[in-house]
């Protein structure tokens, strides 16, 4: 029985610890707060953060050729392997961001002549891609930048 309740209390504790961390998109476009403004500062920063990880890729790349430890046939699989995760990555956050993200709005979009509408949440759009590039760059970094 203790032990049953020992993990039911890490469960719910695990489980609040992961609602309360902010969404990185949110982080971002926070101070902003509504309408046309709020929209410009998600587009920019989903631009921004394509950028960056793109960048990141690229370092990453140049890393792997900068290793003296490596046969250039190892550098060269090491770095397809890399590129083909990265577009299989793209890939995923894409259709994840594009077909499933917009049924999960909180705030469904202003429809064109009143009301709300109940799917397709651009906004929603642009947090996901947002998130997805964030985490992965905070992943490559972890794994290669350290």
């Amino acid at each position: 029985m203790r032990a049953l309740l020992a993990v039911s209390f890490l469960l719910i504790g695990t489980a609040l610890a992961v609602a309360q961390q902010p969404r990185p998109s949110r982080e971002i476009c926070d101070k902003v707060l509504a309408g046309r403004p709020y929209v410009l500062c998600l587009e920019k920063a989903m631009f921004d953060s394509n950028r960056e990880l793109e960048a990141l890729v690229q370092r990453i790349l140049g890393f792997i050729d900068m290793r003296d430890d490596l046969a250039p046939p190892q550098k060269g699989r090491w770095k397809s392997s890399l590129e083909e995760a990265q577009v299989l990555f793209v890939r995923f956050r894409n259709h994840e961001c594009q077909t499933v993200a917009p049924f999960e709005s909180s705030r469904p979009p202003q429809a064109p002549g009143g009301g709300r509408l109940a799917i397709g949440s651009f906004e929603e759009r642009l947090l996901c891609l947002i998130d997805k590039n964030v985490t992965r760059m905070r992943e490559l970094e972890v794994r290669y930048v350290k």
